[in-house]
């Protein structure tokens, strides 16, 4: 864990909002994952707080509208989707313009997402530490191991407030 870090990313869908599969985020009906608002309110005034999205259909501007429906459009720094950007989780390049976007060194940064295919890999792969949003029935994956598991987005700014003294 780095010792300066400055930055949080986020992935979207069922990390801060409830994710509908299947459908586009403009289909959803925008519902904020539990604790998702406090956490970001809490982190807000130390970090620069991002979100890294798949998105097929979706880019920037619907991401962004979704996080205003959202009620946390204000609270993030910066976003990328992997439609506008090009480049999809878990390719360390999106980690990598995420930083960019958030004006803050890629070491400095940490991502949390609850898909240890795509949001925990790409960050392993990027070479940021990795936590990983457990839902319930979730399957581990051979050879994906995150830095920490949560099972509840709240849990968060403990653990890394705690994190912090372990470097």
């Amino acid at each position: 864990m780095p010792s300066e870090l400055r930055g949080v990313f986020f992935d979207a869908g069922n990390t801060l909002v409830v994710e509908e599969p299947g459908k586009h985020l403009w289909e959803m009906a925008i519902t904020p994952i539990a604790g998702a608002l406090e956490v970001l309110s809490a982190l807000k005034p130390r970090y620069r707080l991002g979100v890294i999205s798949n998105t097929v259909g979706s880019g920037d501007a619907e991401l962004a509208k979704v996080l205003e429906q959202a009620g946390m459009r204000s609270l993030i720094d910066a976003l990328v989707t992997s439609r506008d950007f090009g480049k999809a989780k878990p390719e360390p390049a999106i980690y990598t313009e995420g930083a960019r976007r958030l004006g803050v060194p890629l070491a400095a940064t940490c991502m949390v997402g609850d898909r240890l295919d795509t949001d925990i890999a790409g960050a392993l792969n990027a070479g940021i530490p990795a936590i990983w949003l457990k839902h319930p029935g979730a399957i581990e994956i051979a050879g994906v191991t995150p830095t920490h598991v949560i099972t509840r987005l709240a849990d968060f700014p403990a653990w890394l407030e705690a994190a912090k003294g372990l470097v």
